[in-house]
């Protein structure tokens, strides 16, 4: 579902993200194309079912092996069914580096849900949850390796958010590179 506007907090997470991005950049499930404000038009590609410049599925992307630098999957994994098959396909168009942000179990929103005693989920379109030792498995799966991981930004419903990394932040931001050699998809890294 292609979210409605971008909020304060969106626009942080994209900052983050492009901070990591080298070279020409696939978003995948690019949604309204945040992302775009924070990278030079000539380096940027969205694609999204409902969206972008591009319109495709995650899991059949309609590019060459390797035809990007960096690909994103931004807040995306927890909506597929088939999650690996998608950061598969991604891996196959990645030359370099993958950046994927999923929401943080741990989060200060999550937790003080469970205390209250509500439902831990917010979003009933995401149907499985992630951190960043199985994201790191798949990734490795697929011939990348995690130079990075962490948790951005503390988050507590009804409060401002605050612009800090932690253990308990709303999101959780992977960073990995290819493996250089033969991967298990038929790339080279």
């Amino acid at each position: 579902m292609l979210q409605p506007r971008l909020d304060k907090i969106d626009l942080w997470r994209y900052e983050q993200i492009a901070t990591y991005c080298v070279g020409r950049t696939l978003d995948v499930a690019c949604g309204l194309g945040g992302l775009r404000r924070f990278l030079p038009g000539d380096r940027y590609l969205g694609c999204d079912l409902a969206g972008g410049a591009v319109r495709c599925s995650a899991y059949d992307l309609p590019f060459r092996i390797m035809s990007f630098d960096t690909v994103v999957l931004g807040e995306l994994l927890e909506h597929l069914e088939m999650p690996f098959a998608a950061l598969k396909e991604a891996g196959r168009v990645c030359r370099k580096r993958m950046i994927i942000t999923v929401p943080n179990n741990y989060s200060l929103v999550r937790l003080n849900r469970l205390l209250l005693g509500r439902p831990v989920e917010i979003e009933k379109e995401h149907i499985l949850s992630f951190n960043s030792r199985n994201l790191a498995i798949m990734l490795g799966g697929i011939g990348m390796q995690v130079i990075e991981s962490f948790c951005y930004p503390l988050r507590l419903q009804l409060l401002p958010e605050i612009p800090v990394r932690s253990r308990f932040g709303y999101w959780v931001f992977v960073i990995a590179d290819r493996v250089p050699g033969p991967c298990k998809n038929g790339t080279v890294g």
